[in-house]
């Protein structure tokens, strides 16, 4: 029977899941080559394809319903953004890419004590591979394993297999391409939304030679050479719970049910981003969904896992393991 609007399932081995993914990724990650003395790279998205500063724009013109949290009041805010492959450590394989961005100052209770920003973490795909956070890791095993084990996996879970299929792609250029939340967040009380971020502009870079192992960083270095980037955006309110499932992030929310609205813009002025000290700092800031003001809290199991696995895995590149 289908549930309320923007409520949350837990499953009761979700504690147990959570601490097995923590473990499988510190061994996975501890065990990945680096150079002597190099700190523990990061899981998930380490290869960056540059950390760009922006501006968060939030008109004043919304609806009233669309007037919460963040996009309260209008408004304009620095921002940090990553673009970054999701695994590949080289530009010349076929993957999903991400967008993340840190929206600065923004006033009101965090859901992250002492944390002032509101970090959006978004894929090139709308939906995930696996459901929750339970399925994912029992993907990542295989994948981890490879071999025989990897093709079991796929040739089992015809759906995790298709959609890996359609997300990876060859990208031109990480301006290009819109991005996705694929996991619910609360926007306001008893209201779920998913979040798309998608270029405004009609620019788009010219092919640029894939052969190359850093193309994508490439293509965005032209690209803000000549102008700025333009990006929207928008919120898809959760309006039936059967159809827009909470706890499933393989399930792409029909747009026929609720279409993205529109609440912000994304302004990625002209620049320069490849100095050393520009790419040092990419690779120490860090991005978490729980970074977030109470009325955005994330919502579903891969979100509630994030929670503590980005705080286990921080203090753990750190020299900290919890």
């Amino acid at each position: 029977m289908p549930g309320r609007l923007a409520e949350e399932t837990i499953a009761a081995d979700e504690a147990t899941t959570i601490a097995e993914f923590i473990a499988f990724l510190q061994q996975s990650s501890a065990g990945r080559p680096r150079a002597p003395g190099a700190p523990i790279g990061r899981f998930n998205q380490a290869r960056a394809a540059g950390c760009v500063e922006a501006e968060f724009e939030v008109p004043a013109d919304l609806p009233a319903a669309l007037k919460v949290g963040l996009f309260a009041q209008p408004g304009t805010y620095p921002a940090r953004v990553r673009f970054a492959n999701a695994t590949s450590s080289s530009d010349r394989e076929r993957d999903i890419r991400g967008m993340s961005i840190k929206v600065l100052g923004v006033p009101g209770e965090n859901l992250t004590p002492g944390v002032g920003d509101q970090d959006f973490v978004l894929n090139s795909h709308p939906v995930m591979m696996a459901a929750d956070a339970k399925s994912f890791l029992e993907l990542l095993q295989a994948n981890e394993a490879g071999g025989l084990r990897r093709i079991l996996y796929f040739v089992s879970h015809l759906k995790a297999a298709g959609i890996a299929r359609a997300a990876q792609q060859q990208h031109t250029c990480h301006l290009d391409i819109p991005y996705w939340s694929a996991t619910p967040y609360l926007f306001g009380e008893g209201r779920a939304v998913k979040y798309r971020m998608r270029p405004a502009s009609g620019q788009r870079s010219s092919p640029a030679p894939t052969g190359t192992a850093s193309y994508l960083t490439d293509a965005l270095r032209i690209r803000l050479a000549a102008g700025e980037a333009v990006f929207q955006l928008a919120v898809q309110l959760q309006t039936d719970s059967a159809r827009m499932p909470i706890e499933d992030a393989s399930v792409e929310w029909p747009a026929d049910a609720a279409p993205f609205q529109t609440v912000a813009t994304l302004r990625i002025p002209a620049q320069r981003f490849d100095s050393p000290e520009q790419v040092a700092r990419c690779e120490a800031i860090s991005f978490n969904p729980w970074h977030a003001l109470v009325p955005h809290r994330p919502l579903g199991s891969m979100n509630r896992a994030r929670r503590a696995i980005y705080e286990a895995l921080a203090a753990f590149r750190a020299g900290s393991p919890r």
